[in-house]
């Protein structure tokens, strides 16, 4: 059940000894932080925080450098329809609410290479929640370069990492609407869907007016209109209506939320999209997102039916190959849609040229628009 914490922060350096040593007693019981000094920050849609800290008990299992999420504030410039929508109250939060959730409630069900959280609730103010974590980069962890994309053989390993979210959820009655996960966004009926309708295409619509983002629309054959169209017949079948099954989905394993480790596999961070739906969601999105075209045009088939070859050997009653072929060539629609409503200021003109490229070809190459009509 969904509890709120509080405390409010306001800054780093709300986050003292004291209220640490309150926030990991959560995870152990015995811990006292004695010292917390802030090494590095990152500031996106939300406060990325990265804390050296000392303990009273020398042999404590908890890391002595942890990384936190919240929300301190929002990237610099951005308009002021995507500041508001994601302040306290603002209909973007929802994205804020969910990955607490997630971390709190959902993370130990899952096999599957994340970070570690020692911490996660809601909070009440505007930082509006907080997250405790181990920095994967003590692990080695290194996330990929946006712009040149992923190889291969990572892609292959991210659709891995994501078949084993999806295969124990798969067609599970915890994901109905009278079931336990039911507080997963749905497709069409969720919070994040509301958001959409309300505000959110209002604001992909001001960006599509961005030149290089106009020229990407143009590619896609479609308008304005038709790709709002599309998005919405793609969330359709997400949520099933031709049968599909539904299972867990990260929602957003673009380049930017995934990291490999140096023995080659690829982990997935940022849960805030969490949600459920199609497979195919998850696998369009990663593996479009992440290849350059000329390699998503060679390898996708091969890709795609690795993914169903794990799938079944995990007794998954797999769809058949080409109904899964069909699947995955509707999805380039919420990738472009969602890089279309990323701000340049979130990361730059450069990662999102790239990314929203890749979907805007494959949505072209794929006949995307005409499987949508």
């Amino acid at each position: 059940m969904s509890t709120i914490l509080p405390v409010t922060l306001r800054s780093a350096a709300d986050l003292t000894p004291d209220i640490l040593t309150t926030l990991l007693r959560r995870h152990d019981p015995t811990v006292t932080v004695t010292a917390a000094a802030l090494s590095r920050t990152w500031q996106g849609t939300t406060s990325h925080l990265h804390l050296d800290v000392d303990y009273a008990a020398a042999d404590t299992s908890l890391p002595r450098h942890l990384f936190v999420k919240t929300q301190l504030g929002t990237v610099h410039d951005l308009p002021e329809a995507v500041d508001i929508s994601l302040s306290e109250g603002g209909g973007g939060t929802v994205l804020l609410d969910d990955e607490t959730t997630f971390y709190r409630d959902l993370r130990a069900d899952l096999e599957v290479e994340t970070m570690t959280t020692y911490f996660a609730e809601h909070l009440d103010g505007p930082s509006q929640f907080i997250i405790v974590a181990e920095d994967i980069t003590l692990r080695g962890a290194q996330v990929p370069d946006a712009v040149a994309g992923l190889s291969v053989e990572q892609v292959d390993e991210l659709l891995a990492t994501l078949g084993r979210v999806h295969a124990p959820f798969w067609d599970s009655p915890r994901l109905r609407d009278d079931g336990d996960l039911s507080w997963l966004n749905h497709p069409i009926t969720g919070k994040f869907a509301k958001f959409l309708r309300e505000n959110g295409f209002a604001i992909i619509r001001m960006f599509l007016e961005l030149p290089y983002k106009k020229a990407l629309l143009d590619a896609t054959g479609e308008d304005a209109d038709s790709m709002e169209a599309a998005f919405w017949k793609l969330q359709e079948t997400v949520a099933g209506s031709d049968g599909s099954p539904i299972t867990l989905l990260h929602g957003d394993p673009h380049p930017r939320n995934t990291y490999a480790l140096p023995d080659g596999r690829m982990g997935v961070l940022d849960w805030q999209l969490v949600r459920r739906g199609s497979w195919a969601h998850d696998v369009g999105y990663a593996l479009i997102g992440a290849l350059q075209p000329d390699l998503r045009r060679s390898h996708e088939r091969e890709l795609l039916d690795n993914y169903r070859g794990r799938l079944r050997d995990a007794g998954v009653a797999v769809p058949d190959r080409e109904q899964m072929w069909t699947a995955y060539r509707r999805s380039p629609a919420w990738g472009f849609c969602m890089w279309a409503i990323t701000p340049d200021q979130m990361y730059s003109v450069e990662i999102v040229t790239a990314v929203l490229g890749r979907f805007a070809e494959a949505y072209s190459d794929l006949g995307t628009g005409a499987l949508l009509r």
